[in-house]
């Protein structure tokens, strides 16, 4: 099987069906800005090579919103990843594991900038977005915590303000994979936790969820998005969406830690 369909069956292989959850999005600040329920449903022909996304917004004052979008595996599975209509710029990479990053391929002056990377564990997805305005500051990070059994999660709780701190003391080791722009995944290698990196601003939400993000961004310097979900105690996923000085999408990594 080439590259790209396999991504593209590592997709449907993990996201089909019905992901029910709650959307929350957060200043720079850190303070609330929206929460709202949703539900992200994703069907498919018996051959799943043709996919039709819906995704349902309900909010607290009663409002309703649906949008959605149809792709399949002939015109939209590329050689860098999916292609979502309607937004170009825009590629959707995934691991066999169902663990994927929505990453924009190129970051360009006074356009906005954003990824969304996808954390799975059984039944539950877990995703962090990380969006940067027109003049490459950042604009807002979200989080969307989705079960496939239905709403309301037996898992996650309703918590939505973000924590003061978390503890990553302990020794995180583990192993780590990476995928190019071109779909090619590395050999696993032994990796261990880096949090703290210069001039990054870190965001501690509900359930485990840790952003690390550069406050501003901008094409000339490399740089590095981060984020990471305590599935356990003792279990850590991470993923690292990288750009390089010409402002490309670089690689993204996906670490399995553990204590």
């Amino acid at each position: 099987m080439n590259l790209k369909d396999q991504n593209w069956k590592n997709f449907t292989t993990n996201h089909l069906g019905d992901w029910h959850g709650i959307w929350t999005k957060y200043s720079p600040e850190r303070e609330v800005t929206e929460s709202f329920q949703s539900l992200r449903s994703f069907g498919s022909n018996p051959e799943e090579t043709e996919i039709v996304q819906k995704n349902h917004y309900a909010y607290s004052d009663g409002r309703r919103v649906e949008k959605s979008w149809e792709y399949n595996q002939l015109s939209n599975s590329l050689s860098n990843g999916v292609f979502i209509p309607g937004i170009e710029s825009m590629r959707a990479i995934f691991f066999e594991s169902g663990h994927a990053a929505w990453v924009t391929t190129k970051l360009k002056t006074d356009s906005y900038f954003g990824v969304e990377l996808f954390f799975k564990y059984q039944e539950l997805k877990n995703s962090v977005g990380i969006v940067y305005d027109q003049a490459g500051s950042l604009f807002t990070t979200a989080n969307i915590r989705e079960d496939s059994t239905g709403f309301p999660s037996q898992y996650w709780s309703n918590e939505i303000n973000q924590l003061p701190e978390r503890d990553f003391s302990a020794n995180w080791q583990g192993t780590a994979v990476t995928m190019t722009p071109d779909l090619k995944i590395s050999q696993p290698v032994a990796t261990q936790l880096h949090w703290v990196r210069e001039g990054h601003k870190t965001f501690f939400l509900p359930d485990g969820v840790s952003i690390s993000c550069p406050g501003k961004v901008g094409v000339g310097t490399s740089f590095t998005m981060a984020a990471n979900w305590l599935v356990k105690a003792s279990e850590m996923q991470q993923l690292l969406v990288n750009y390089d000085e010409s402002g490309d999408f670089s690689t993204l990594t996906l670490e399995l830690l553990y204590v």
